[in-house]
């Protein structure tokens, strides 16, 4: 099972009728001897071709706040041992593993008039880092607008990348002479082979990736697949979430002449990448949703 989907309550008195909820997503890329979060993936590319991320990078969790507006409030992401890479708004604090937002939320136009097509003409931020071209996805999802006195911004989303400790990958697959995964972690039972000859859905655990041992799979679509993941998300993240996680990587896992591998991410390891917390003056209900998925480039030919 892949979501971490749990409730924290502030101390002191709850309206239990006013609640948030608190949507990411971010894909973890393994390669042997390392674990990213995707952006080396574009290194050398004509996406953002002088981008280079350092070793062992996590990197594309993106997070919406959805529910009640509220004012005065206070995003929170740890890292451990991990460090904060880069950030998108510039947080209000920034240590080597925890960056702060001091945010006030409001309802995009959409969610009150009903009215479709106006979310990315709300926001017209410039930002040329990595993803830049990826935004426009994520600023339509019809989340709480979001605003940071602190860079005097108004976003739907956050941003951050952070380095994935070395061991990481070690909780889901050894390494073969080929430089391909096993993957035989408990608690997967399902995984994407995307490859030049289609797009696969294979079954769990499988023995390593080689030329001559390439499991028996069943060639699905794109519309399965927005459908897998929003099943391996346990459909708690909305529909143009899901979406605006495929447009991101669409690019990358159908890249010409490559194979990818793609699976969930036990819940139990998320925290291993990243913590994450809002905080609110007025205590409320707050319910995380989070949706890591694991990909790794295999070695064929």
């Amino acid at each position: 099972m892949l979501l971490v989907s749990f409730l924290l309550i502030a101390s002191g008195h709850v309206q239990s009728d006013v609640q948030n909820e608190v949507h990411e997503w971010g894909v973890v890329v393994f390669e042997e001897n390392t674990g990213l979060m995707c952006g080396e993936t574009w290194q050398s590319t004509d996406l953002y071709p002088d981008y280079v991320t350092p070793d062992m990078c996590a990197e594309a969790p993106v997070i919406w706040i959805h529910g009640e507006p509220f004012e005065n409030g206070t995003f929170i992401v740890t890292t451990g041992e991990q460090s904060i890479t880069l950030t998108y708004p510039a947080p209000d604090r920034i240590s080597q593993s925890m960056a702060e937002w001091d945010i006030s939320a409001s309802a995009y136009a959409e969610v009150i008039s009903g009215v479709e097509g106006l979310v990315s003409e709300e926001v017209t931020n410039v930002y040329d880092g990595p993803f830049w071209w990826a935004m426009d996805s994520w600023r339509q999802v019809a989340s709480l607008l979001l605003y940071q006195e602190y860079t005097d911004m108004t976003e739907n989303f956050l941003y951050y990348e952070c380095t994935v400790h070395r061991d990481f990958t070690d909780n889901f697959f050894s390494w073969g002479s080929g430089g391909n995964p096993a993957l035989p972690v408990k608690g997967i039972q399902e995984a994407i082979l995307f490859s030049p000859e289609g797009i696969f859905s294979i079954t769990a655990p499988v023995e390593e990736f080689t030329p001559f041992r390439i499991p028996t799979a069943s060639e699905i679509s794109s519309d399965m697949i927005l459908n897998t993941f929003a099943c391996w998300g346990r459909s708690n993240l909305e529909p143009m979430e899901i979406n605006a996680l495929w447009e991101t990587w669409e690019p990358v896992f159908t890249e010409d002449g490559s194979y990818w591998l793609v699976f969930p991410i036990p819940d139990e390891y998320h925290n291993s990448i990243s913590t994450i917390r809002l905080e609110t003056p007025n205590p409320r209900l707050i319910v995380y949703s989070r949706l890591f998925l694991g990909a790794v480039r295999l070695n064929l030919p």
